[in-house]
């Protein structure tokens, strides 16, 4: 809003903006803000300072009339009202218009503490577990019982009957499955744990002559044996060391016991006890082929074994479960017969219903033969809960 002055009216005292060195302005008549300017300039001669309402240096009026004084009184003070306004609005406006450039000081600790507690935690993805075997997608074997296979060597008259006078019939028993892909040799324990998982055509015996069968199968812990030998000369060193005599019979001995055997001739002699010489007519090499398990396996018997006096019976069905269990094809390098089988002795497996055995025992055994060209698998399986 304009005002319109008297005629008389000082023009010195005419009001000014001054701006100040800390950035704010003040209202100012024209005569105080020359003599300002003129007080930072040096001085001639010593100056008379009198305080005003500002702390300035007071210039010499010139003579006024009575009504100019309370004018001036007036304009001072609606000077510093104003000033005081203007430096109030300046400092509510100066956080809008004020522009910030970055920070070049590397942030305090405690800044930085405070981001990084105000920041969201990273998200953490859950570490997939390791996969177990049950787990993991192979293509399982699967089997089949093959119940028309035919055994002519175990299920013989001649062989049963033996099986019955030696105490083994009623608790062993041989089958035949089929199964449905090639086998890679470094895949036999996979092979092996589906084989014997909740198969119930594997019967296993328990307390009581009891039959019962494995449930799920989680580990098979197995031997490999050898599966060299074709011919019964394998034998042919009985005789020559002395164990049996021209004509196949057993030479006896006074009684031993030895592993709840009674050792009451030659045979078992080489058998059982290492302390004999006779113990070293089979090699470790010879004691680990299939043929030589059977063969000891026949010779000690079951549960309550009524021996023989002669070799022959015992050689006679050696080489029919032999030949019932084994694939012989002939090698084309050399033109002999080998035996194509894979052999197998099962000690024991990690089942949820019921053990391999009922109690460890050397007559306690299951064998395996895997026929990978046929894929057929042969189990010859013998336990007893006791012994005699």
């Amino acid at each position: 809003m304009i005002t319109e002055l008297p005629d008389d009216y000082d023009v010195s005292k005419e009001t000014v903006t001054v701006l100040r060195s800390d950035g704010t302005t003040v209202l100012r008549t024209a005569a105080t803000a020359e003599a300002l300017a003129a007080s930072k300039k040096p001085a001639t001669a010593k100056a008379t300072h009198d305080k005003t309402s500002f702390g300035e240096p007071a210039t010499p009026a010139t003579p006024a009339t009575p009504a100019t004084p309370a004018k001036s009184a007036e304009l001072s003070l609606a000077t510093d009202k104003h000033a005081e306004m203007n430096a109030t609005a300046k400092e509510q406006r100066a956080p809008a218009i004020t522009v910030l450039e970055p920070a070049a000081q590397t942030p305090s600790a405690a800044t930085s503490a405070a981001v990084a507690a105000s920041a969201e935690p990273p998200q953490t993805l859950p570490t997939p577990a390791l996969a177990t075997t049950a787990e993991t997608d192979r293509k399982r074997f699967a089997f089949l019982l093959l119940e028309s296979a035919k055994f002519p060597g175990f299920n013989n008259k001649d062989t049963q009957d033996m099986l019955y006078k030696w105490g083994m019939q009623g608790h062993c028993y041989v089958k035949r499955f089929t199964y449905d892909q090639y086998l890679e040799p470094y895949n036999i324990d996979a092979f092996l744990v589906d084989f014997f998982n909740n198969n119930p055509h594997i019967k296993v015996q328990g307390k009581m002559d009891q039959w019962g069968t494995l449930g799920r199968v989680t580990a098979v812990h197995k031997e490999e044996t050898k599966h060299t030998v074709t011919s019964l000369s394998f034998f042919d060193r009985l005789r020559d060391h002395g164990i049996t005599r021209g004509d196949g019979e057993i030479r006896k001995c006074l009684d031993e016991y030895v592993d709840s055997f009674i050792v009451s001739d030659e045979l078992r002699k080489c058998l059982l006890m290492p302390e004999y010489e006779s113990y070293d007519v089979f090699t470790p090499a010879d004691r680990s082929e299939f043929i030589f398990h059977a063969f000891k396996a026949i010779c000690l018997g079951g549960r309550l074994c009524q021996f023989e006096d002669r070799l022959d019976a015992y050689l006679d069905v050696t080489k029919r479960i032999y030949k019932d269990l084994i694939t012989v094809a002939k090698d084309a390098a050399t033109g002999k017969l080998k035996v194509a089988s894979l052999v197998y002795k099962i000690t024991g497996v990690e089942s949820s219903v019921s053990p391999l055995f009922p109690l460890q025992h050397p007559q306690n055994f299951c064998y395996l033969s895997i026929d990978p060209v046929r894929r057929h698998v042969n189990i010859w399986y013998h336990a007893s809960d006791e012994y005699y």
